[in-house]
């Protein structure tokens, strides 16, 4: 059986660190940066190298096929672009990873029956135009929001998003390898995560009026204080997450304070509640939890700001990556994954699958960022193994 060349594999992420990154703290290679334009380039040489079949939309997404073109493909992928001060490995090592299985299959003559198509998408992280940008424009689940206007940001067009769509007659199935951005594996001491599914978002404006007051004249008791009732807010959804005993989480991470001044008592608050679980019907239970008890405590009003369902992942490529674990001897265990990836996207078009190598100390989207090679090595392994098997 085949096996990747880890050296080569070193040396790809040494050179995508090296001269795609603005040299700020960490990894900086933005969502429609030069640095992201320059990494995709960069791919396209290594794969016209390898001669296979290289192209790229037209919004900026990056494709290399080996086998035929007029078939259903096997994709596999990831994005290449980082947030700032970012890490390595996040969303680079699905993309390195499917580099080095194209590298290995081509060095051994290896002949898919159904061909095999390594994607980058490009702006995968936040940005002006929303997260899974590339892989949305692509599954066609770009709104009408998604005008010349609002796009021109960014330089694109309605006509560039549309021409970038692409059909489920194109595809078979999707498979991405990230890390885990999370403790569980290293908790458990497991070398791959197989996702279960991928978590829902629902995210809630929340406005909340006080009284703005000269914070040296106006007595204690005679307060009202939007930033002490927002505190009380975030005590109740951290509580309430909490007593699930599920997989849900939530989290109140984005404040805005008026007049954000040390000598008046904040008059106004601004905030975004997160509640994120991989079961809509709780989802929205803990929202409503939160509604009722904001109107019995305090004086907000509250709308739905972002709602992004959850998706369960195929159980037949989940079974396709533990069978291959299995005959690796390589340990595993079945999870959600809390975090979006380009995987929710490919879901709408083809059955989708997802796993995890581990993250050290759970961190990511930081400087720290880490994962040994010993576990890049297992899990890009596991990948050609996977796409071997379901290419057959």
């Amino acid at each position: 059986m085949y096996q990747i060349n880890l050296k080569r594999l070193q040396e790809n992420f040494e050179e995508l660190a090296t001269h795609f990154n603005t040299g700020e703290a960490g990894f900086n290679r933005l969502a429609f940066s030069l640095e992201e334009k320059g990494a995709l380039e960069w791919l396209k040489r290594k794969l016209n190298a390898i001669q296979v079949s290289v192209k790229e939309d037209a919004v900026g997404n990056v494709f290399g096929k080996l086998g035929a073109n007029n078939l259903p493909s096997i994709s596999f992928g990831s994005h290449l672009d980082t947030v700032r001060n970012g890490g390595l490995y996040d969303g680079a090592l699905g993309v390195l990873a499917g580099l080095e299985c194209l590298q290995t299959f081509v060095e051994n003559g290896y002949k898919p029956t159904k061909p095999l198509e390594l994607i980058a998408f490009v702006a995968e992280e936040a940005n002006p135009l929303g997260g899974t940008f590339g892989s949305r424009a692509l599954a066609g689940m770009l709104d009408e929001s998604y005008t010349d206007e609002k796009l021109k940001i960014v330089n694109l067009t309605r006509a560039q998003c549309e021409k970038a769509v692409r059909s489920q007659s194109e595809f078979e199935a999707f498979l991405e390898l990230h890390i885990e951005q999370g403790f569980v594996l290293e908790e458990k001491g497991t070398k791959i995560g197989v996702a279960t599914a991928i978590a829902g978002i629902l995210r809630i404006f929340v406005h909340i009026k006080g009284d703005a007051r000269h914070a040296g004249t106006t007595p204690m008791h005679r307060r009202n204080d939007a930033l002490l009732q927002a505190a009380s807010l975030v005590q109740f959804v951290n509580n309430v997450a909490k007593t699930q005993e599920s997989n849900l989480v939530a989290t109140v991470g984005e404040f805005n304070v008026f007049p954000n001044l040390a000598s008046v008592v904040p008059g106004t608050v601004e905030c975004m509640i997160e509640i994120r679980g991989d079961l809509w019907e709780e989802i929205e239970s803990v929202e409503n939890m939160i509604l009722n008890w904001c109107k019995q405590h305090i004086d907000a009003s509250l709308r739905r700001d972002v709602v992004k369902y959850p998706n369960a992942l195929d159980a037949s490529i989940q079974q396709a990556i533990t069978n291959v674990c299995e005959e690796n001897e390589v340990s595993y265990t079945q999870m959600l994954s809390g975090a979006n990836h380009d995987t929710k996207s490919m879901a709408t078009l083809s059955k989708a699958g997802l796993f995890f190598i581990p993250s050290k100390d759970g961190i990511s989207h930081h400087p720290d960022e880490y994962s040994s090679w010993e576990d890049i090595e297992i899990g890009t392994n596991i990948l050609l193994k996977t796409l071997v098997f379901l290419s057959k």
